[in-house]
């Protein structure tokens, strides 16, 4: 499906963005793309899925064994007393959204 320059313009205003002439051929090219990507996958809406030769779909997940924590924490940025350390998450700066 061809998109317009005026389509994009239309999807823009929408979005709130704001382009200049050059990015908006150029997206105008790339959206086009994407929506005929996307109706390519729709075709593919109530296919059968792919089982496997046991007669199960191959991304079921099974039941496995746990990564011992030793071995996860050996890839991890930091860790610390056997937990990952991660960065602290910041409120909006309103105190009285803290509960």
């Amino acid at each position: 499906m061809a998109l317009t320059h005026e389509e994009v313009r239309k999807i823009a205003t929408l979005a709130r963005l704001r382009f200049t002439p050059e990015e908006e051929a150029r997206l105008t090219g790339q959206l086009a793309r994407i929506v005929d990507y996307i109706d390519q996958l729709q075709t593919y809406e109530g296919a059968e899925p792919d089982l496997g030769s046991e007669g199960v779909h191959e991304s079921e997940d099974q039941p496995a064994e746990c990564l011992p924590r030793e071995k996860f924490l050996a890839n991890a940025p930091a860790s610390l007393d056997g937990f990952l350390l991660v960065p602290e998450v910041k409120g909006g700066g309103n105190d009285d959204d803290v509960a």
